[in-house]
């Protein structure tokens, strides 16, 4: 979060703010490491729709079984 106090500071929160759950952890480096196989560069390059949104970060969707 960053803390408008005129500098530069961050401050990283490990719970909600709001109802105190755990927090998911980072997927940053995750985004990055697969925008860089794909050789797009974030700063310079159009983001594809897939990496947009948060649904490329659930799983899979698993099928209900035929009976």
């Amino acid at each position: 979060m960053v803390i408008h106090d005129g500098g530069a500071s961050t401050l990283g929160i490990d719970f909600c703010p709001w109802c105190g759950q755990r927090l998911p952890e980072s997927q940053r480096d995750r985004w990055f490491d697969e925008l860089e196989r794909r050789g797009i560069d974030p700063w310079e390059d159009p983001i594809q729709a897939e990496f947009q949104d948060e649904g490329r970060l659930a799983p899979p969707r698993q099928e209900e079984d035929e009976r």
